[in-house]
């Protein structure tokens, strides 16, 4: 299964396409709730609770009780709608002057807002229907002044998420169409952006036979995570991803990435379905040999 929502003229860049944004890198999250562990979440991202409510609608209620959201979104330029599917619901508001907002609400999932290059890229990838819908407001990441908003096509449990950081654009990173265990999990569980992958230079972009998307890497040295149905998620970085980058990605010799990088006596190694690229950590010269 291949995406075609994305025409990017990008397919293997490994840096993010540089901006310069506006948006409030010390706006605190407008949520309360109960944090989840779920792939180790940073704090913020919470969902609130459903409710039932005797009159009005849930997106009215959260943007008449809470103050903050109300100065963020600005007015609402229409009335709430119901998406085609049913079940979900939508407003859009004018928006700071980083962009228009909106809020959505589900009933599994509360009521949450996205604004600004998230909300961009969101509707750039095909809205909703594409990432699913925000399962948190937009919450700051640890350092380098970021945001991100999870996102889910059902349930509570992020499936996709935007992030972005000053400087760069905002990018998407999901599992679907991977099986449910996919590049969006499997940067999750390495500790999201402060992981060994990094932060996100790319979307997650469809091959002919997988998925892949490139990050920073922990050293700024770059690194991807590939999948396909027959190898699964597995991340390559640094000199070793420069080598199999420079014989064609998946479409070398090598094909896909059938193991992480991992440590060996005197340098690390990345195995592949056609073979192994090695580093040597007193020469730094890297190989590559299809007799491993």
């Amino acid at each position: 299964m291949r995406h075609n929502i994305f025409q990017h003229s990008f397919r293997r860049i490994g840096v993010g396409v540089g901006i310069v944004s506006v948006l409030a890198a010390g706006l605190l999250p407008l949520s309360t709730g109960t944090a989840s562990a779920q792939y180790g979440w940073p704090r913020c991202a919470v969902t609130s609770s459903p409710h039932t409510f005797a009159a009005g609608s849930a997106i009215d209620d959260r943007y008449a009780s809470d103050q903050a959201l109300r100065n963020l979104l600005g007015a609402p330029t229409g009335p709430e709608r119901e998406s085609e599917e049913g079940g979900v619901f939508l407003r859009n508001y004018a928006g700071p002057p980083e962009g228009p907002g909106i809020l959505y609400s589900r009933g599994d999932t509360g009521v949450h807002e996205v604004h600004g290059l998230i909300k961009q890229t969101m509707w750039n990838a095909g809205g909703h229907r594409a990432t699913g819908v925000p399962i948190t407001d937009e919450c700051p990441t640890a350092g380098f002044g970021g945001r991100y908003n999870h996102f889910s096509r059902g349930g509570t449990t992020p499936e996709s998420s935007i992030y972005w950081r000053p400087g760069q654009w905002a990018y998407w990173v999901h599992d679907y169409g991977q099986g449910g265990y996919g590049i969006h999990r499997k940067w999750a569980e390495s500790g999201w952006e402060n992981g060994r992958y990094g932060w996100p230079t790319t979307n997650t972009m469809g091959l002919e036979s997988g998925w892949y998307n490139h990050f920073a890497g922990d050293d700024w040295q770059g690194a991807s995570i590939y999948w396909s149905p027959q190898t699964g998620p597995h991340g390559v970085n640094g000199r070793i991803r420069d080598r199999w980058a420079s014989l064609g990605w998946e479409r070398s010799y090598l094909g896909y990435p059938v193991s992480d990088e991992y440590d060996i006596p005197g340098g690390k190694r990345s195995d592949f379905v056609g073979g192994c690229v090695t580093w040597d950590r007193a020469t730094g010269v890297v190989t590559d040999s299809g007799g491993c």
